[in-house]
């Protein structure tokens, strides 16, 4: 890949999504990026710094005859909260990550934040050759890549851009899209393909090893060890399809709670991972919108194929109804749900459907039936947990501690590094409610101690603040703690801040007298919130471990901090090894959302805002038209 095309790729990230590309050769849609070691169009592409290096060697590197192939480690993205989970704990101070610098800290920015990748490319068996010569029919650039068919004859020439449904997208270098078939290929560029893709072919008599919770891979001299490859989920015959999650249809409220039904399953399959999903509800909406196409539980089953099949380019869809029944005190609810793999042949298989179920509350509809329904998608026993996602694993290895300081072994005038000055609901110094001194029974270990009554505890309870952090809106994070406690009940709340003009601006020119006081222009101000309840026996240390996205539909979150808190009864609760990492970067999808007042809305602000203009000028023209 040259750096011309490298280049292009980069400052094309933020293009919105054109319907246009299906003109120049590409699928009519291409489903969201819902895991790395799947590339988009570079309309489409966002590349955090470490992958984007593996990415241009690959590239570099690989080749049909000419060109030894790369190989790149497949990962998945880790989509799901847990607590205490075997291999996330850090109960020992020689295990915690060094924690990043004051100034590496404050130089991040939410889309500079680092990632780490698990790939590694294999070194060239032979030198590179020269672009092909003057008597073929094609004359590439030193960035394309030659593609030919096992007889040696050329198909097309330009770079890879993604695998879907056994079609390979080509970007030429003209710009223009070219789409050939995986099994017109030579074998070289097929394992090239594969490789670059994620998916790994395996024989009859091959296996996979898949690394198991708490276990590591054996770091090679030179390489990062490699993580094993995540299971597949049962149905996706050795490559992750494309689910899609329709809205539910409920008549009763006009699609409300149907909305909602569809939401909670797409975040759901992205909290768990193993298929690609679009970036979000809004596309499905607003594509079968536009083709004014309405998915219910009595739309026929070819119906329901054509669109998930042609008009998503998808092989798994998910729809249903949840209709409230009138006469009840309760929430009772007929539902009804179906999830079909329509790339089967001869026939569609029924992956999970349930019809004429009515409910007794609301809550079996996630709880029992969606959850029903996803072990039948993902093939496993009721009640198993998904597969470990190793690329999350990874960079919650690999990745710095966001919280400066989050161990409390270094401070000054009596104040850990990365923490407030002063702590309780009075913001008190330290050295009263909150403490910073060392853990009872290990003078060599320093901890944060919070001491206080039961008037306290029962009333306002106790809380203390890290420093600020960047954040990523969409991107996944990781939070632990080790924390115990001889009575009161602790929690952790994560919050997260969007930068918002002040109401006070100082008028054009006004210059403020020495020493006074000036608000600022821009407030940072809570956008979203995480609670984290722990569980766990008093009187020893506990582990909580808990994932978190930060997002809001209005605003965008850019600074997060930590506060600790306890109450509930008087006591010692004490802290140590808080730890931030991000795990999974934010989907490219997340630029291109369009802020909205509410998530249970369809109208965004702008469109809002254009309402509003619409209203104005018509009172005014009625106005005219009275004078």
């Amino acid at each position: 890949m040259s750096f011309r095309a490298l280049k292009k790729i980069v400052t094309n990230r933020k293009r919105p999504h054109r319907p246009e590309l299906a003109e120049r050769g590409w699928p009519a849609w291409i489903p969201g990026r819902r895991g790395p070691g799947r590339r988009r169009p570079p309309h489409q592409v966002l590349m955090p710094a470490s992958p984007l290096v593996a990415i241009v060697l690959a590239v570099c590197l690989a080749g049909c005859g000419d060109r030894s192939p790369a190989a790149k480690q497949p990962a998945a993205r880790a989509d799901r909260s847990s607590q205490a989970a075997p291999g996330r704990t850090l109960p020992e101070k020689h295990s915690r990550p060094a924690p990043m610098s004051v100034t590496s800290q404050a130089s991040d920015t939410a889309e500079d934040e680092p990632v780490a990748a698990v790939a590694a490319a294999s070194a060239p068996s032979e030198p590179r050759q020269p672009a092909e010569s003057a008597g073929s029919s094609a004359s590439p650039a030193d960035s394309a890549r030659v593609w030919r068919d096992p007889a040696g004859n050329v198909l097309a020439v330009g770079e890879l851009v993604d695998l879907l449904d056994e079609k390979v997208c080509i970007q030429q270098p003209d710009g223009l899209g070219a789409v050939v078939p995986l099994d017109r290929l030579c074998q070289a560029d097929r394992q090239y393909v594969l490789a670059q893709s994620g998916d790994r072919p395996t024989g009859p008599d091959e296996t996979t090893e898949t690394q198991t919770a708490g276990t590591e891979g054996t770091p090679t001299a030179g390489h990062p060890p490699q993580a094993a490859e995540t299971p597949r989920p049962a149905g996706s015959a050795g490559r992750r399809k494309v689910v899609i999650p329709f809205d539910f249809q409920s008549k009763f409220d006009d699609g409300r709670y149907g909305r909602q039904v569809g939401e909670m399953i797409w975040k759901k399959l992205e909290r768990e991972g193993g298929f690609l999903i679009p970036e979000s509800m809004f596309d499905v909406r607003d594509l079968l919108a536009a083709r004014r196409i309405q998915i219910g539980p009595d739309t026929p089953l070819e119906e329901v194929k054509r669109v998930v099949r042609d008009l998503f380019d998808a092989q798994i869809g998910i729809w249903g109804s949840v209709e409230r029944v009138p006469g009840h005190e309760w929430d009772v609810y007929d539902l009804v749900i179906r999830c079909v793999d329509f790339s089967s042949e001869p026939e569609p298989k029924v992956i999970y459907e349930k019809t004429g179920i009515r409910t007794r509350s609301v809550s079996e509809i996630p709880h029992l039936y969606v959850k029903e329904m996803l072990d039948a998608l993902y093939g496993r026993r009721p009640g198993e947990p998904p597969p470990i996602d190793q690329l999350a694993e990874a960079n919650w290895k690999n990745n710095p501690n966001l919280i400066v300081g989050g161990d409390f072994e270094k401070g000054a005038g009596g104040v850990p590094l990365g923490w407030e000055s002063r702590g309780g609901q009075q913001r008190q110094p330290l050295g009263g409610l909150v403490q910073w001194t060392t853990e009872g029974g290990d003078p060599k270990n320093k901890v944060i101690r919070f001491q206080f009554s039961k008037a306290v505890g029962d009333t306002t309870g106790v809380m203390y603040y890290s420093d600020w952090f960047p954040v990523q809106q969409g991107a996944r994070y990781r939070f632990q703690c080790r924390w115990r406690t001889d009575g009161p009940s602790p929690k952790v709340f994560i919050k997260c801040y969007a930068e918002m003009p002040s109401d006070y601006q100082p008028g054009a020119g006004y210059r403020p007298s020495p020493g006074e006081y000036l608000p600022e222009s821009l407030q940072r101000r809570e956008v979203y919130r995480s609670q984290q309840n722990l569980k766990g026996p008093k009187n020893t240390w506990n582990v909580h471990t808990e994932d978190f996205t930060p997002r809001h539909t209005k605003y965008e979150p850019k600074w997060g901090r930590v506060m600790l808190y306890a109450y509930l009864g008087g006591g010692v609760v004490e802290w140590d090894d808080v730890v931030v990492k991000q795990i999974v970067p934010a989907s490219p999808g997340e630029g291109r959302q369009r802020p909205r007042h509410s998530m249970a809305s369809d109208v965004t602000i702008d469109q809002m805002r254009a309402n509003e203009e619409r209203g104005r000028r018509a009172r005014e023209r009625l106005r005219e038209g009275r004078d």
